[in-house]
């Protein structure tokens, strides 16, 4: 047994992703590890190891950000979907009806969670990523033939959310395995490309294909599409152009990406024994209110532009945010990875909750700018920072998919419940009567945010007491 074997039971979280010493392990080639590999010695004195860095983890890392790209890219984008149907196929529907589309299109993709991350506990990446892109692929090739209400939300509450949930469940995966001191700045990197890879796609004004590069530039690209692209080349092939892209760049992740855990031991199909541990339970709790307050923002910012009549600006709100978003992710892993992925959370979240807040006295667009921007910048830590802060409770890490999992099925709940809530609020009638009505709907996502915040700080003080501790 190495000396790090000699460590105690209480160093066990430091390292919380794991990978058993199998035989398959043994076969990986050493220069592939980077020389370097983090220890974690269970209670049984089984010593489990990771690379934390070298040519395969760094590979992987690769295949993260296109599965991620796919499968979360469009997430942040709820809104641009929002306003684009509202103004065009559907006017004739009120804001929650429509509201109704992402909202059970982010419940089916975060709800799924809870039933894919055992499957990759159980089966690894490759069944996820492969049937994760056809799905995907074949969605948006449907959608582009869609005009009907029935039809746009069938293709949003079934193929694409399954396929978008498969492909970033098994990156979420996959880093998980690789990485634990250097985690911050993986999941970081790739929530980061699931914005920026967009770029790609991007088209001027003049119809051309444009490729960048820079996390912030890229974004704000996935908007910019939904603001250029459809008036352009129409809506149908803006979806087909979608579909081939996700096609080439999941087919190149389910290569990159490799499975290193061993399959987790037969037993039930959820692991509903995390439910006794009560961080776990604070965090599950502080999911479902973050979900509800983050989207509110992604869904109605756009709106809010347009029911003040700032109908050339408005739709680039949400560009900002993602802008904000892009520009910090990278850094709070960094700074996770010194000060504990608890700490900068909360630290993230209460500026993120006086942002919210703040909303109420804006009455400019420079205003609305300067809180879009910010609030991308804080929101930025807990999208990153959710998965690693979840698997530090996690003390077999071959329940770490499954754990993610159940926590991202209670978000899930928040996603079909809070922007159909929000647009309820604003009901229907002239512009000028849903914007007297928009402040109730930010009150209700501030408080559902306050709860969030104030249960993620219980979580970390439930594990260490210490304010300076790094958790």
């Amino acid at each position: 047994m190495s000396p790090a074997a000699e460590k105690t039971p209480s160093e066990e979280n430091e390292f919380d992703t794991a990978v058993s010493r199998t035989e398959d392990d043994a076969e990986l080639d050493k220069n592939d590890l980077g020389g370097f590999e983090a220890v974690q010695v269970k209670e049984d004195s089984t010593e489990l190891t990771y690379p934390d860095g070298g040519l395969r983890a760094w590979l992987c890392v690769a295949g993260g950000c296109g599965a991620m790209f796919c499968g979360y890219g469009l997430a942040p984008s709820a809104g641009a979907f929002q306003t684009w149907y509202k103004s065009h196929y559907l006017s004739e529907y009120t804001q929650s009806q429509v509201a109704w589309i992402g909202g059970t299109q982010g419940f089916v993709t975060f709800g799924l969670s809870i039933f894919t991350g055992s499957l990759f506990d159980l089966y690894g990446h490759r069944y996820l990523m492969g049937s994760g892109t056809f799905l995907l692929t074949l969605g948006y090739c449907l959608l582009s033939l869609c005009t009907q209400y029935y039809q746009i939300f069938l293709c949003h509450s079934t193929l694409i959310p399954v396929g978008m949930n498969f492909m970033f469940i098994a990156a979420l995966g996959v880093m998980g395995q690789w990485f634990s001191k250097r985690r911050g700045v993986a999941f970081g990197a790739i929530c980061e490309c699931s914005q920026w890879m967009w770029c790609l796609s991007l088209l001027r004004s003049d119809g051309h294909v444009i490729q960048a590069t820079g996390a912030s530039l890229g974004a704000i690209v996935w908007p910019l599409i939904w603001a250029n692209a459809p008036q352009r080349i129409g809506f149908g092939w803006t979806m087909r152009l979608i579909a081939l892209i996700c096609l080439i760049i999941g087919t190149s992740a389910f290569f990159l990406l490799k499975t290193r855990l061993p399959p987790k031991p037969p037993g039930p199909f959820f692991h509903l024994k995390a439910f006794t541990s009560f961080p776990y339970c604070l965090i599950a709790f502080s999911s479902f209110t973050w979900v509800f307050g983050f989207f509110f923002v992604n869904m109605f910012i756009g709106t809010y532009g347009h029911l003040r009549g700032w109908n050339d600006i408005g739709p680039y709100f949400l560009i900002f945010v993602n802008a904000g978003s892009s520009i910090a992710r990278v850094p709070s892993g960094l700074i996770a990875d010194r000060i504990g992925s608890y700490n900068i959370s909360i630290i993230s979240n209460i500026f993120m909750t006086i942002l919210l807040w703040s909303l109420l006295a804006c009455k400019t667009i420079p205003s609305v700018v300067v809180v879009s921007v910010l609030f991308g910048m804080t929101s930025a830590t807990f999208v990153s920072l959710q998965a690693p802060c979840v698997t530090k409770l996690c003390k077999d890490m071959r329940f770490a998919g499954t754990m993610v999992g159940m926590i991202m099925f209670i978000g899930s709940f928040a996603q079909i419940a809070g922007p159909p809530s929000a647009g309820a609020l604003l009901g229907a009638g002239s512009d000028q009567d849903q914007l007297s009505r928009f402040p109730h709907a930010i009150i209700l996502a501030g408080t559902m945010l306050t709860l969030a915040t104030s249960s993620l700080i219980a979580a970390r003080l439930w594990q260490n007491k210490k304010i300076l501790a790094i958790v």
